[in-house]
């Protein structure tokens, strides 16, 4: 297994190798190619042809991770914070799925829309 950095400096050497633009078209090829395969997924004969087509998905994930990373690398960012984000967002839609009712800073009470519009000049919501 390829070490951190090892595999950002190989990354990067793609990027620089083959540029911007190829690999930010290599990605959508990617991102495609699994589209593709989990589509079979979902029509495959159970056995073999499942196995085989699982297969595959797992191998179209790798590929679109390398090119997310290299998306990474292209426009000189993370995304940690985003997913964090994003992460936390999903969590309190499942909680309101689950029946947790929030009215406490997690909730409508705390949300940034509601900040937002209780801006001076804003909608009031409450």
């Amino acid at each position: 297994m390829m070490g951190a950095g090892k595999r950002h400096d190989l990354l990067t050497r793609a990027v620089k190798t083959y540029g911007k633009d190829a690999q930010m078209d290599m990605a959508v090829e990617e991102m495609a190619e699994l589209t593709k395969a989990l589509c079979k997924v979902k029509r495959a004969a159970p056995g073999c042809e499942t196995a085989a087509a699982v297969s595959n998905v797992f191998e179209e994930i790798a590929d679109v991770q390398i090119m997310l990373d290299q998306l990474r690398i292209i426009f000189g960012g993370s995304t940690i914070d985003l997913e964090d984000g994003k992460l936390d967002r999903l969590k309190r839609r499942l909680d309101r799925h689950d029946g947790i009712d929030y009215n406490n800073e997690e909730g409508w009470r705390g949300s940034m829309l509601r900040t937002f519009l209780n801006r001076p000049g804003g909608e009031r919501r409450d």
